[in-house]
């Protein structure tokens, strides 16, 4: 009977292996294909984030430019003296070989006596092109319709030559006059663009014409015409286009083998996880999630150092080789550098601290402070942002708060934080409200703005890390998931809490509160 009864139970567990088998395999082959799937994913998205570096690698590259182009014209439009050309002529003594000829024309479109500089020195090319000039190439210009004191442009081709002429209208000694500055496009191509397109770079840079013929740059071998980001340079060479792609941009066979091989390591997964699948399968999950968090929070962290890096880049080395024509606009290049420097401390601060609290470490130095002091310090740290998103902030702070212990610092980040968060969901609206008064035996510090709100799901996990409102990933609005994690556990650390109050389309109203000493 005992034996009868141990047959029975080997065939129950017998039955129930053979069922699960199957149920292992199902589940194991699921999840090749999510595996399978996400690896796609994390390609597509690596691709992604290679075109967006490009795009504004070539943005960068394409400012640079232009702006050391108008400059020179602008030089050359304001040493134009119509009573005194001999001033001009001492210029473009300077500027050579930048500027190929310099032609003045009065209001009735004619040229000045001495009006016509150039740095040709064949007489009968300066002859030919003075008589082109008259011919063809004045009545293309749009100089009637030029405002006073207004820079135009026209890149095109003449006689199957390309030129590139800017002109202006001036009003000199009661007088119109009419500027047109012939720029040596040889100049350009053998001069300028070596500066900006560095031979070394992991990128590789062209620049070709309307028809596509290459006027800069070698031939790109191997890369696929979607690896490939072109761009304009509207204010200036208008016919002609930047192309940037990766030196070592990854060909559609490579893509194959690497598509293999991770149908390999799959294959080689598959058995592991039909060993144990009901372990690996929380852990994976687990994993998966986490390293998706991960990498958005590394991708957007190095945008946003990127974005300040660039700018202070780019007019520190404006400023290095004196581009500038005035001392109002160095002064104004240093200020966005300071700027900059500014929110890229903030962020480094954002990211130190989080490192801290991931690390479990506490470091508080509680003092009595004012809540108020605060808000108005990180309110004149927040300045130029406010200025720059067109916002006016509107403060109400309570005369009389009770004492609060405080760490002046991290209260400082949170607010900065929440006051980042403002400016960025709600630029253009008009103003934010800042206001810090008493409430439930403490201070309450409450920001508001009138952006687009956030849905009611999203509100309790808006202060976790790395969590970003979905509504918020599908704009152009970058950030990098930590502002508000670190704002509650400041809060927290403070005996206090944080909550929003907010409906879509209506705003929101972020409340921290700290318990009176």
């Amino acid at each position: 009977m005992e034996t009868k009864l141990n047959s029975h139970a080997r065939m129950r567990r017998l039955t129930w292996t053979y069922l699960l088998i199957p149920a292992v395999l199902v589940a194991a082959v699921g999840l090749a294909a999510v595996s399978y799937i996400y690896s796609q994913k994390l390609s597509s998205r690596e691709r992604l984030v290679i075109m967006d570096t490009m795009r504004e690698l070539a943005e960068e590259k394409i400012v640079g430019i232009q702006t050391e182009l108008i400059e020179a014209d602008m030089a050359v439009f304001d040493s134009v003296d119509g009573q005194n050309l001999q001033k001009l002529q001492q210029h473009l003594a300077k500027e050579r070989p930048a500027i190929e000829s310099v032609v003045v024309l009065d209001e009735n479109l004619a040229i000045v006596p001495g009006g016509f500089l150039t740095s040709r020195t064949d007489p009968d090319d300066i002859d030919r092109f003075r008589k082109l000039f008259e011919s063809r190439i004045a009545a293309r210009l749009d100089l009637e319709n030029t405002a006073l004191g207004e820079r135009n442009h026209l890149h095109t081709k003449v006689g199957g030559r390309p030129y590139l002429f800017s002109y202006t209208r001036r009003r000199l000694g009661g007088k119109t006059y009419f500027v047109v500055i012939e720029a040596s496009l040889a100049y350009i191509v053998g001069t300028v663009f070596p500066q900006f397109f560095d031979v070394g770079s992991p990128r590789i840079y062209q620049v070709v014409d309307a028809g596509g013929n290459i006027i800069y740059g070698y031939p790109f071998r191997g890369v696929q015409a979607s690896d490939i980001v072109e761009l304009g340079f509207p204010d200036t060479l208008s016919q002609w286009r930047l192309r940037v792609a990766q030196r070592e941009s990854p060909s559609r066979a490579a893509r194959g083998k690497r598509q293999i091989f991770d149908l390999v390591l799959i294959g080689l997964a598959l058995s592991v996880i039909i060993a144990g699948l009901g372990i690996l399968l929380v852990g994976i999950r687990r994993e998966r999630r986490v390293s998706r968090l991960k990498s958005d929070f590394i991708s957007n962290v190095s945008h946003e150092l990127k974005t300040p890096l660039s700018l202070i880049s780019m007019f520190g080395e404006m400023l290095a080789m004196r581009r500038v024509t005035s001392e109002g606009q160095a002064t104004e290049y240093a200020e966005i550098i300071h700027r900059e420097s500014m929110r890229l401390s903030r962020l480094i601060d954002n990211v130190l601290d989080f490192a801290k609290i991931e690390r479990g470490v506490d470091a508080y130095e509680m003092a009595p402070g004012d809540l108020a002091d605060v808000a108005a310090r990180a309110l004149e740290l927040s300045r130029h942002r406010l200025e720059r998103a067109d916002l006016e902030a509107v403060t109400d702070f309570d005369g009389d708060l009770p004492a609060v212990d405080i760490d002046a610092n991290a209260m400082l980040l949170a607010t900065l934080n929440l006051l980042d968060n403002a400016i960025k969901y709600a630029a253009g609206s008009g103003r934010i409200e800042v206001s810090v008064k008493r409430a439930r035996g403490g201070v309450e510090l409450a920001v508001a703005d009138s952006g687009p709100g956030i849905a009611a799901d999203d509100q309790q996990s808006i202060f976790e890390r790395f969590f970003r409102a979905r509504d918020v990933r599908l704009k152009p609005i970058r950030g990098s998931g930590i502002g508000l994690a670190i704002v509650k556990h400041v809060a927290v650390a403070h005996g206090g809490d944080i909550h929003v109050d907010s409906e879509p389309g209506r705003g929101a109203t972020f409340r921290l509160w700290i318990p009176a000493t």
